[in-house]
This record gives C-alpha cells, structure tokens and sequence, in this order.
C-alpha cells in the first residue's frame, strides 16, 4: 500500500513529467490501497483519454550511509546554493565519493578551501561532467562536476551530492525491478513508467542500472513496459527540489534532466 509520502512523490514527479512533455497527465485511481491484490501505485489518464500506469519503488542506500553524511553535511553540502559558486543560466552538481574525507581533517575548514576552490575553476569547466582533483593540506580530494545549461535568463544553482564507488551492487536493482515490472506489465494502459526513487545523496540510479542493463532477463522484463524514470529527491525536503531523468531507453544526451521547485513551480530543465 502505498504511503503518504509516496503519492506526493508520484504526484510531483507527474507535474514534472507534464511539465517536461508537455502532457496532461493526472492521478485518477490508487489501485495498490488494496493491499489484497498485486495492483499497480496509480493509474493516470490525459485530457485525449490515454492511460497511464505507474509503479514507483524506493532504492536503499549503502552501508554506513550515516556515518558517510554527517562528514559531508559538515564538508561539501554548505556550499548548497552558495552565491559565490552560482553563474546565470547554469546548474551545477558537484560530488563527492563516499569515503572522501579521512580521519584527521579539520572538517571545519573543508568548506572555505572547496569554496575558493570552486569558485575559481567553475567558470572554466566546459558543460558536462567533469572529474576535478583538489589539494586539502596533504591530502587531495576529487568532485565530480556536472555542468549544464538552462535559458540564459535562468538563475543558476549549485547542488551538492555524494557519490558510491559501483554503488551497493546488482542485487538490490535487480530485486526491485523483478518485483515490480510484472505487476505493471499486466496493467491495461496505453503506457507503462516505472519509477525508481533514490532519497540519499549518494549513489545513482543509473550506476546501478548500467550493472543488470545487458542481463538478458532483464532485457526481457524491461521490454515488456515503456519506460524507467529516476526520480531523486535528496533535495525534496530541504530545497523543495525533485529531479528526473530517464533510464530506459537510454537517451544520448541529457537534455530531459530537468527538475521542479514543487512549491513555487520553478521548472527547470538542460538547455540544448
């Protein structure tokens, strides 16, 4: 059954996607609040009659998660939305591994150096991803730089994450997609989304995917619906911000990346 916290998740990621093609998706049904049945999470339907069905499942974390978060809270993540590091038009989201910082750093001088740091070479770096080493004392740090362009007349953000080295393995994608495909393949829609949520900042879901992509079971079970959308909210709670992208099929670009301020509307999305 679902949870109140996942129907705001499947609602907003759903203005997203409206907002991102131009649809006019909405919830009509919440079949799995019969918790008797093997029913899909919501059922959609547009303004020209389509139907939509959605499953949504949340993918765990790693190990020691805990740990991990109170040194970057304390390191990276006040650099958030930080004014020196924000340039118009564009969106930055800037990592850490998970691991990063070691024993026997003063964590409170991280963010200043990463700060003065950033701030210097951000404007240098070209759009997309780039992996930037940088000197803490004796040691060395690298973050991974994802730069990417909206409408010039956009502000800029500046979103800190972490990130999981091969990401907690197969299992716990495979598991996920094995419970949940069948169930949405068998429900009568003229389309069919799975969405996979990730609320920790670290990790990716496409890490994850790329690992069980080519199993041919999986190609067979993704096969039998339409689409796998990532839906991050990390940043729901503290910036109202949830992300989205697609997993499958694989796009060649990013250009449908884009995000929503769920409390103002604010969309945002890369700029091609």
């Amino acid at each position: 059954m679902r949870t109140s916290k996942d129907k705001r998740v499947i609602g907003h990621w759903l203005t997203l996607f409206n907002r991102l093609t131009g649809s006019s998706f909405r919830v009509t049904e919440w079949p799995d609040e019969d918790s008797s049945k093997q029913n899909i999470d919501a059922r959609c339907v547009d303004d020209a009659g389509r139907v939509m069905a959605l499953e949504h499942t949340l993918l765990e974390p790693f190990e020691n998660e805990k740990a991990d978060a109170a040194r970057f809270l304390q390191t990276l993540a006040p650099l958030e939305n930080d004014p020196v590091l924000l340039q118009q038009g564009v969106t930055c989201l800037v990592s850490q591994k998970v691991g990063a910082i070691p024993n026997g750093i003063n964590w409170a001088s991280v963010p200043g150096h990463l700060r003065s740091e950033l701030a210097r070479i951000l404007p240098s770096l070209p759009d997309g991803r780039t992996l930037v080493p940088l000197k803490l004392g004796d040691m060395e740090i690298e973050l991974s730089v994802q730069k990417m362009r909206s409408a010039p007349d956009k502000p800029g953000h500046f979103f800190t994450a972490r990130r999981y080295p091969g990401d907690p393995g197969p299992g716990l994608i495979l598991n996920a997609l094995q419970r949940k495909i069948p169930k949405l393949a068998a429900a009568p829609a003229d389309m069919r989304i799975l969405l996979l949520e990730k609320d920790a900042v670290a990790g990716t879901i496409e890490s994850q995917y790329e690992q069980v992509m080519n199993d041919e079971s999986v190609q067979t079970l993704v096969g039998t619906i339409d689409a796998i959308w990532a839906v991050i909210t990390a940043a729901l709670e503290r910036e109202n911000v949830i992300f989205t992208n697609p997993i499958h099929p694989c796009e060649d670009d990013d250009r449908s990346f884009c995000s929503l301020k769920v409390n103002t509307g604010e969309f945002w999305q890369v700029h091609r």
